[in-house]
């Protein structure tokens, strides 16, 4: 064989594979790095920097918010269609006769001690019509929670509107507004307001991150409403410690579901596991929050669940909707990624700020995050004072 055709052979895309003998018995294949191998490398170097990673919380945010205004739409949609009937001119309990009689009671003026006694905007509004009134509070409120829910975006002033306006329902609302969700839903909503800046309307605010402190209010709001709804029941009645409550749950909870007729019937031993389940999710899993990034989410994944369990089984209003949003503050941007559509602008903006951080480019805060953090501090002492008295 001449010398041409051994250096046409040796150039032949075999030649990049060398065997040899081992041992006798078979051959090892040497390989030597090709450009499928290159290839193959820049794809698993593509895909980690399209992955969001952990322990940034922008798209946590939009899902807050976003979940935030569809409590609030579906509350002021309710307030819509009943409060003429409840609490307007010809209603069962006007809230013009509950005004006159706070009024008379602090002397017969609207002042401040009447505002600080039932704070509401309609103290500031005609009352010669009050369901106008009702009504158009109503529709504001529905009209910005919609706009929050379809964008995903909102500032403080929207959030602090939002709030306002729920909350001059539920002071002038009396027996209709007693319920525990419209506290709930008030001190969810108020949280909410610390996770926006001040003016900016954008999903992702880049010089404004969400505040670390403000999660954390989220997830201890989650806390609180299981374990002070664990140890209630153990501080109750006894069938919730010798696990028979279960038993009798379904037919005497105060609205019941359809379910609930198939779920009462199931066996003893099922509604002991149900009791048992119950407190295990309320005095135990909320403790998971503090024990790390996985725990924290396991967390948040049962509490999840077991409301969607609640919702299916009972009517409690929009009660358990809204436990569910601080449930989602257990969750972080890389957890919360396959909610966004691949190329969707709010995550490609995080993966950007994401690769800057990584970079050491991170962009200069602006007043906006700062204010919230020190706001959220005097407004979460505020409340707690509140409470006290």
């Amino acid at each position: 064989m001449s010398s041409a055709n051994m250096a046409t052979i040796g150039g032949s895309p075999e030649s990049t594979v060398r065997k040899r003998r081992v041992d006798s018995r078979r051959t090892e294949t040497d390989h030597v790095p090709s450009s499928a191998d290159n290839g193959a490398g820049d794809n698993r170097d593509t895909d980690k920097e399209t992955q969001l990673h952990p322990g940034t919380f922008w798209l946590t945010r939009v899902v807050l918010l976003r979940s935030v205004a569809f409590i609030y739409i579906v509350a002021f949609s309710v307030a819509y269609n009943q409060n003429k009937q409840l609490i307007g001119d010809n209603g069962l309990m006007p809230c013009k006769n509950y005004l006159n009689s706070v009024k008379r009671y602090v002397g017969g003026k609207i002042g401040l001690e009447a505002l600080a006694y039932t704070p509401s905007i309609l103290w500031f509004l005609d009352w010669s019509s009050m369901d106008a009134n009702l009504d158009g509070m109503a529709l504001v409120g529905m009209a910005l929670s919609g706009f929050v829910l379809v964008t995903g975006m909102a500032n403080m002033v929207i959030m602090v509107t939002l709030w306002v306006l729920y909350h001059s329902l539920v002071n002038v609302g009396q027996l209709w507004y007693s319920f525990g969700w419209e506290s709930q839903l008030l001190e969810t909503g108020f949280l909410a307001i610390f996770l926006c800046p001040v003016w900016t309307l954008s999903q992702v605010p880049r010089s404004c991150p969400p505040s670390l402190i403000c999660i954390w209010t989220f997830r201890w709001l989650i806390v609180r409403i299981m374990l002070g709804a664990g140890l209630i029941k153990i501080r109750g009645d006894k069938c919730w410690r010798d696990l028979t409550c279960m038993d009798y749950h379904y037919e005497t909870q105060p609205v019941p579901n359809p379910v609930s007729y198939y779920m009462h019937r199931f066996p003893w031993w099922f509604h002991r596991f149900e009791t048992l389940s119950n407190h295990f999710i309320e005095l135990i899993a909320p403790f998971f929050t503090f024990l790390g990034r996985r725990m924290c989410m396991v967390n948040g994944a049962i509490q999840i669940l077991f409301q969607v369990v609640l919702i299916i089984s009972g009517n409690l209003s929009f009660l358990n909707w809204l436990t569910i949003v601080p449930s989602l503050a257990c969750f972080d941007d890389a957890s919360l990624g396959f909610l966004f559509s691949r190329g969707s602008g709010a995550q490609q903006s995080v993966l950007e700020l994401q690769k800057e951080k990584s970079a050491g480019r991170t962009p200069k805060p602006t007043k906006g995050v700062q204010v919230p953090e020190v706001t959220l501090c005097c407004g979460t002492d505020t409340s707690r004072r509140m409470q006290l008295h």
